[in-house]
């Protein structure tokens, strides 16, 4: 089309196909409207966060702030086949990994407890999933992503491995790297808590037939490490 449009990304879970339109909830118009003055009539584009990104209309309609598809934008995007698999960290600090990671072409985040794993009495897994799934969000608009990072609640880790047993897992441990070789099946990277997983708990991923990778000699912290490891297997294109 010949009018400009504006580059900010919205997500918008409701769009699937030309012509289809979806409401936005409150404070998403209010920031389109207020902070980046956007209005209405103005082309902006959206992501339902499932592969498809769109070229949309805004307009208002019966005081919501609407979004129209208008056109695809873009090529489609393959759905990414990374996973992370973080052990569940003390207070706040696996906010500052998954931060990072949703800006990344990651499929999904999975929370583990492991037998070394921290945590407060009483820490609230629901408020925290909630903050956690608010930044998958901010970094599909700041990334300009076609997928949105999906964030799964905590379980244990012998619970998850069953659960995903369509994925080849490698380990983040020291020592030197083990990698599935390249194939179509998901990946998932799996990093430990503070101190790592424990001697049974390897000896059983390696049993089921876990992959490993290193990160040299530097001993890293569990709040950095899954950001250098998901760095890593990107430049080995293994992403």
């Amino acid at each position: 089309m010949a009018e400009t449009f504006s580059e900010s990304w919205f997500h918008a879970p409701g769009l699937t196909a030309i012509g289809e339109t979806y409401a936005l909830p409150e404070d998403e118009a209010h920031h389109l409207r207020k902070v980046l003055r956007i209005e209405a009539g103005r082309q902006v584009i959206a992501s339902n966060g499932a592969g498809g990104v769109f070229l949309c209309a805004t307009r208002m309609r019966a005081g919501a702030f609407e979004l129209e598809a208008q056109e695809i934008h873009g090529r489609p995007a393959p759905a990414p086949r990374l996973h992370l698999a973080l052990s569940l960290l003390k207070g706040r600090d696996l906010e500052e990994p998954v931060d990072a990671l949703c800006q990344l072409e990651v499929a999904c985040i999975h929370i583990l407890t492991t037998e070394h794993t921290s945590e407060f009495k009483g820490q609230d897994h629901a408020r925290l999933l909630e903050r956690l799934r608010a930044k998958s969000l901010v970094g599909l608009k700041q990334a300009k992503k076609a997928w949105l990072t999906a964030i799964e609640a905590p379980r244990p880790l012998e619970a998850w491995r069953g659960a995903h047993s369509d994925l080849d897992v490698v380990v983040l441990h020291p020592g030197p790297d083990r990698l599935p070789p390249p194939s179509d099946r998901g990946l998932a990277l799996l990093c430990g808590p503070e101190g790592g997983l424990s001697d049974r708990e390897l000896e059983r991923l390696h049993t089921a037939g876990a992959y490993a990778m290193g990160l040299g000699d530097t001993r890293i912290r569990a709040v950095h490490a899954p950001l250098l490891a998901a760095g890593k297997l990107m430049g080995l294109g293994r992403s």
